[in-house]
């Protein structure tokens, strides 16, 4: 299995990006003026490795939950949408356990997600818009204690098919492969995955665990959060598993 490989230095991994906002930037992405001067390459140079198309869906997880995954998909989104403001960007939310979206947005979580599985709501209604014209937000509407059955049912696969049509890029913030049963699933509904690793934090017996678990031909590549350098031996054997 070819996996390739993107990393987060430490000046701009996306455990500091999830408390300043890229690149140091003290910014709120609701703002509109969420432009960052170091990590728009990083994650420019992530979805440009990971080969995202004109229309897609792309699933972004990890081993292990404090990978850093939510920080990277939401600078994904804002990075592609400020780069192609002709192409309309959706990040989902489907952590229903713990939802943190609503909360880096400022807004309320609810409704969401939850209300098109549960209430039939019209999903394009439940798109929060941000400051940025192009870029769409869709919170998970949690929590609930037991999302399994709905994140497994038809009409999620109904969800992902609608937001295709919406929207030209969507980002599927999934929850962590060996954390949530229901993350595979949801990431066989997507047409690439991206899966975050934390250096020096996740061990390899994980990584190798959760890769494995995943669709060979829909792994787009791993991307290494907090690397000193060039990307470490340990994770470079990922590309002969």
């Amino acid at each position: 299995m070819a996996v390739k490989t993107s990393s987060l230095p430490p000046s701009a991994s996306a455990g500091s990006l999830s408390r300043v906002g890229p690149g140091g930037a003290l910014a709120n992405p609701t703002s509109g003026d969420w432009v960052p001067p170091v990590a728009d390459e990083i994650f420019r140079g992530i979805y440009t490795r990971a080969g995202t198309g004109a229309s897609e869906v792309l699933a972004v997880t990890s081993a292990i939950d404090g990978e850093g995954k939510s920080t990277v998909g939401l600078g994904l989104a804002v990075t592609v949408a400020q780069d192609f403001p002709d192409r309309r960007v959706l990040l989902v939310e489907t952590d229903f356990q713990n939802p943190s979206l609503a909360r880096d947005f400022e807004f309320d979580p609810s409704p969401g997600l939850l209300n098109y599985l549960l209430d039939d709501e019209p999903l394009e209604s439940l798109y929060r818009s941000t400051a940025i014209g192009n870029l769409h937000v869709l919170p998970s509407g949690g929590p609930m204690t037991n999302p399994g059955r709905l994140l497994r049912s038809s009409l999620m696969a109904m969800a992902v098919a609608l937001m295709r049509d919406t929207h030209d890029l969507v980002i599927l913030d999934l929850t962590s492969i060996l954390v949530n049963s229901d993350t595979l699933p949801l990431a066989d509904l997507a047409d690439g995955v991206i899966v975050i690793v934390r250096a020096g934090v996740t061990p390899i017996s994980l990584v190798n665990k959760a890769v494995k678990l995943l669709d060979e031909n829909k792994l787009l590549g791993v991307v290494l959060n907090g690397a000193r350098s060039s990307v470490p031996g340990w994770l470079r054997r990922l590309g002969r598993l």
